[in-house]
């Protein structure tokens, strides 16, 4: 991989990543509140804390890895930046692109069966579609009821809210995904406050979505932008790793 290039592992207390993941040369971002003797430990390991710098990691609660999102976007030093997760992350082939400034790299989307809202509603319930229609119709966030229809009635998701980019479009790309996701918590953080503990994550259920919807309306947000889907894997700990991992 390129000396520039960093991919910012995101991991939470007691899930750090798999060792076979650790081919790609990530950079492990801790995303959450843990102890100073852990920290300590993890430091050791050339960790990255998201609560450092300019940040908004009180918010890890309901933003989820977002907040790591946020860090990089504020704070990563590197030309080519980009996220996984402790067990979420980018196929071998990664190692072999060649990346360009004008692109984004984007999680090769999950085919749902079925459209993005049923799976969405069926999922978590209707609160966050109700939330981001609300905010379009107020003029509160710039997808409009067009670019949500569209996005509702597709059938696949670029989930995870993982994306590979140059600074310059990965900070393009995250001026617009955060002011929709500030929105949504800064409208209704009250009503988030009532969900249970999984679904007070709704935010950052809905980014994906968001990301979704940004690519699909790309001709209105980056019209220039190239955007490129690559392999991802989703591996579970096999007993072994799990007694000795």
């Amino acid at each position: 991989m390129d000396k520039n290039l960093a991919i910012y592992c995101v991991c939470f207390p007691g899930n750090e990543p798999l060792k076979h993941q650790q081919y790609q040369h990530n950079i492990m971002c801790n995303a959450a509140s843990i102890s100073s003797e852990y920290r300590s430990e993890l430091d050791k390991k050339g960790f990255v804390f998201d609560d450092t710098g300019d940040n908004i990691s009180h918010l890890n609660w309901t933003l989820g890895d977002l907040t790591a999102t946020y860090w990089i976007w504020k704070n990563s030093p590197y030309d080519f930046v980009g996220t996984s997760q402790y067990r979420r992350f980018w196929d071998d082939t990664v190692g072999e692109i060649d990346f360009c400034e004008n692109t984004l790299y984007v999680q090769k989307p999950v085919i749902l069966g079925k459209t993005l809202k049923e799976q969405y509603v069926e999922c978590h319930g209707g609160l966050g579609i109700s939330v981001v229609e609300d905010l379009s119709a107020d003029k509160k966030i710039p997808l409009t009821k067009d670019m949500l229809d569209k996005t509702f009635a597709l059938d696949y998701l670029h989930s995870c809210n993982m994306f590979i980019a140059h600074k310059d479009v990965y900070n393009r790309f995250c001026e617009v995904l955060f002011d929709i996701i500030f929105a949504i918590y800064g409208t209704y953080e009250n009503e988030i406050k009532k969900l249970d503990s999984y679904n007070r994550r709704m935010p950052a259920f809905m980014g994906e979505r968001i990301v979704t919807s940004l690519i699909a309306n790309k001709a209105h947000f980056f019209p220039d932008l190239k955007i490129v889907p690559v392999e991802w894997s989703l591996r579970k700990k096999t007993l072994i790793q799990k007694l000795f991992g």
